[in-house]
C-alpha cells in the first residue's frame, strides 16, 4: 500500500467519529464532474479520469452543456442509479457566473434523479462548486470531492491579474491572444485569499454540513516537473485551511501534478468506496 493511501486510511478512521451526526446521506448515485479552467466537460474523458469511473460500474449519463439558446441536454439522461454526468461551464468566466449556470444544470439533473449529488471540482471547478453549495437554494449534496483546488487562492492568478490589466495585456489582445484579457474576472476571484478579495469572503461563509475530500497534489518529487503541481501550492489545495471548514475535510495525497489523468479516477472510486461505507 502505497504511503498516501495509508495516511487517508488513517485520516478516515478519525474523520468517520465526526461524520456520524452528518444529515446527508452517502448512499447517493449521482457524481458531477466540473471541470477547470480553460477545460470542458469533456476532459473528464478524454484525461481518461472516467475509465476509472466505468470499470468500476459507473454509468456515463453525459455532458450538460449550453449556447446561445440554452441549455443543452445530455443524450444517456436517465435516472439509472451509478451515473456520472460533467458540465461545461464558460472556464474564463467569474466564479459566479459559472456557478449560476452549474446550478441551472443541477436543478435540471436533480428533478429527473432526486438524490442528493456527489460533486467533484478539478482545479476552479472546486470553487465553483463550493459557492454553489453556499447558496440557499443549492440542491442536495452528498459530498464535495475536490482535486487541485486553489481554496486560498494561487500566485498564479496574481499574477495573471496584473498582467491582464496592463500594457502587456492589451497588446496581447490585440495580437489575437485574448484569453488572460478575457479572463480577468476569473483572476480576481482566484487571487490569493486576504481580506476584500472573493476567497476571502467565501472561506468564512457557512458551508453545508456534508463530507470533504481534497485531493492534495503533495509536491514531493520537486526534481521531476512532470510530478509537482506548479499552479496552486499544496496548501491551497487542503480545505483544513479554509477558515469555514477547519477539521472538516479528509486529505488524500497524490504525487501527479495539476492536471487531471487516468489516476484521478482511480482515486475517486477508493474515496467513494470509502464513502459508501459510512
Amino acid at each position: 500500500m502505497t504511503s498516501y493511501h495509508c495516511k487517508f486510511s488513517f485520516l478516515f478512521s478519525i474523520f468517520l467519529l465526526t461524520l456520524f451526526l452528518l444529515p446527508a446521506s452517502l448512499q447517493a448515485k449521482t457524481l458531477v464532474l466540473i471541470h477547470g479552467y480553460m477545460a470542458d466537460g469533456m476532459s473528464w474523458r478524454t484525461t481518461k479520469v472516467t475509465n476509472g469511473l466505468l470499470l468500476a460500474g459507473w454509468k456515463d449519463g453525459g455532458n450538460y452543456s449550453f449556447n446561445q439558446y440554452g441549455i443543452l441536454l445530455p443524450n444517456n439522461l436517465s435516472a439509472k442509479p451509478n451515473a456520472f454526468f460533467s458540465v461545461d461551464l464558460p472556464s474564463k468566466a467569474p466564479i459566479a457566473v459559472q456557478a449560476n449556470l452549474l446550478g441551472q444544470y443541477l436543478n435540471h439533473l436533480y428533478a429527473i434523479r432526486k438524490e442528493p449529488i456527489i460533486f467533484v471540482g478539478h482545479s476552479s471547478g472546486g470553487i465553483v462548486a463550493r459557492l454553489y453549495l453556499v447558496t440557499p437554494s443549492h440542491v442536495p449534496a452528498a459530498a464535495l470531492i475536490t482535486i487541485s483546488t486553489p481554496h486560498l487562492g494561487t500566485p498564479i492568478a496574481n499574477i495573471a491579474y496584473l498582467v491582464g490589466n496592463s500594457p502587456l495585456g492589451v497588446m496581447l489582445n490585440m495580437a489575437g491572444e485574448d484569453d488572460i484579457r478575457d479572463s480577468r474576472g476569473l483572476y480576481t476571484d482566484l487571487k490569493t485569499a486576504q481580506p476584500n478579495t472573493f476567497l476571502y469572503w467565501l472561506n468564512q461563509q457557512p458551508h453545508p454540513r456534508i463530507p470533504y475530500v481534497s485531493i492534495i497534489r503533495s509536491n514531493e518529487s520537486k526534481t521531476r516537473p512532470s510530478k509537482y503541481d506548479f499552479i496552486v501550492p499544496p496548501e491551497s489545495q487542503n480545505m483544513n485551511n479554509v477558515w469555514a471548514l477547519q477539521g472538516q475535510s479528509l486529505t488524500y495525497l497524490t504525487k501527479e501534478n495539476h492536471f487531471l489523468s487516468g489516476k484521478d479516477g482511480l482515486f475517486l472510486i477508493d474515496i467513494l468506496k470509502r464513502l459508501s461505507k459510512i
